[in-house]
């Protein structure tokens, strides 16, 4: 059907490409045709899956096919357009889930906060809510102070020396601030992964709706989260069959679950990466929100600074609209990072770096730092006390050692996704677990969104639902 010369210095996917956009142009291929799935052409042709997925993903960004998730990719025909564009994703779930249903009950919970009812609960929106954020004195400054303020490649020196003393380590690697955690990540996936690669991510795991992973066609391998962090022991059979490229982890107090990863498993962890020379990627957004100093764990960096990439951020304690993060890495890796950032002209203003560092510097912020995480403790603890008063053995949970989030699953009846449009009709928010997996049992509720009262009121009707669920 199409003909690749391996002798041409054309890159083979460029050669399937304009294969396919000349048989198009020629309607030898029609309106609607599906094309030959991935590996069935790749074997037809002779090349690499990856270089059928690529030429496939290119078609398909500039309109000559389109790919429809678990049915194949179709010729679109020829195109009245000189170029095209393509629809952008709405969610960051939509890479995962196309079902309606999941769709409108998505819709539905965004109508929910917009309502503004008085006796909406909601704690399914993910951020701190304002009057929990530390409130700061910030000096008077003027416009020229601003810009006169120098700005290097890296980002504003005195934010990285601020940031160097709330980590209070003395690793010797370089930090790069950016515009908070997703910006991180996205530039770094491009970075160190090519099309066809794959990857190594926590499951459940917000990782998994990256709609960078699916434009760059990488293969995911989910690793199961318990109640100690990532099983190391399965990422390990795994590695043993397969070539992974990066592993992606989200070691304390995983988003969504709560876990925190043991001293034994991050050991395991590192020891294994070495030995196969995968890079990891620390994530590690949540790290200042711990509820007891002394009982926080190394991080993974600290353990092995030559091979784990360290992601932190600001924003989950000063609030989203700050937009401030952090990669610590090799000068090597940081050179690659700030290229590619430097070439998609997406440099860090100066304005939120100055007012960063003004806030990291005062008392004021260690002191409110301290009471947030003492407040987060007491919630976590009425909320679990609340909810063994009223539902023991209904739910299992993961006791977090930080952060705001508890991960709840239901232990009674196998659920589907139309039983938890129940929260909504009790006027709860909540975060499903199918939004971002295949599991339909659990759900997640952000604690920092809740006071004593509506903790309370929370598990009431939160014991309603399940009487309802026990009836049908």
């Amino acid at each position: 059907m199409f003909q690749i010369d391996k002798q041409k210095s054309i890159p083979l996917y460029r050669q399937l490409m304009n294969e396919i956009i000349i048989q198009i142009k020629d309607e030898e291929l029609q309106k609607g045709e599906r094309l030959p799935s991935e590996r069935i052409l790749a074997k037809e042709v002779g090349v690499n899956r990856s270089t059928v997925v690529r030429a496939y993903d290119e078609l398909d960004a500039q309109g000559f096919v389109e790919r429809r998730p678990n049915s194949g990719t179709y010729v679109l025909g020829t195109q009245s357009e000189s170029f095209s564009i393509k629809k952008m994703n709405t969610t960051i779930f939509s890479s995962i889930h196309q079902s309606e249903k999941i769709t409108q009950f998505y819709s539905d919970i965004r109508k929910a906060i917009h309502t503004n009812s008085d006796k909406l609960i909601d704690t399914y929106t993910g951020e701190l809510p304002s009057e929990l954020i530390p409130n700061i004195d910030l000096p008077q400054l003027k416009w020229q102070e601003f810009l006169n303020e120098r700005n290097d490649s890296l980002g504003y020196y005195p934010l990285r020396q601020e940031i160097r003393q709330l980590m209070n380590e003395g690793i010797e690697t370089e930090i790069m601030l950016t515009a908070g955690g997703q910006q991180s990540l996205f530039l770094l996936l491009q970075v160190l992964l090519k099309p066809g690669d794959t990857v190594a991510i926590e499951a459940p795991s917000f990782f998994n709706g990256l709609s960078l992973l699916q434009s760059m066609a990488i293969d995911i391998i989910e690793i199961p989260v318990d109640s100690d962090g990532m099983k190391v022991a399965y990422l390990e059979e795994k590695m043993e069959k397969e070539t992974i490229q990066l592993v992606l982890t989200n070691p304390n107090f995983q988003n969504p679950t709560g876990s925190s990863m043991t001293l034994k498993r991050r050991k395991q962890l590192v020891s294994l990466c070495q030995l196969y020379r995968i890079p990891i990627i620390e994530d590690d957004v949540f790290g200042q929100l711990f509820y007891k100093e002394n009982s926080s764990l190394p991080r993974l960096k600290s353990l092995a600074p030559k091979q784990v990439i360290y992601l932190g951020s600001l924003s989950k304690v000063l609030g989203k609209e700050i937009q401030l993060g952090w990669i610590e890495a090799s000068k090597k890796v940081l050179d690659q990072v700030k290229k590619l950032r430097d070439e998609s002209e997406s440099q860090l203003s100066i304005f939120p770096q100055v007012l960063a560092a003004h806030a990291l510097q005062s008392e004021t912020f260690k002191e409110e730092l301290i009471e947030l995480r003492t407040h987060l403790l007491a919630l976590k603890s009425l909320f679990i006390e609340t909810l063994e008063q009223q539902l023991k053995g209904e739910f299992t949970y993961i006791n977090p050692q930080g952060g705001y989030y508890i991960w709840l699953t239901y232990r009674g009846r196998k659920l589907m996704e139309t039983d938890w449009y129940y929260f909504l009709e009790k006027e709860i928010l909540i975060f499903p677990s199918f939004f971002i997996s295949s599991d339909v049992q659990s759900c997640r509720i952000n604690l920092s969104r809740l006071d004593n009262k509506s903790i309370t009121e929370f598990i009431s009707r939160l014991s309603k639902i399940v009487e309802i669920w026990q009836s049908e």
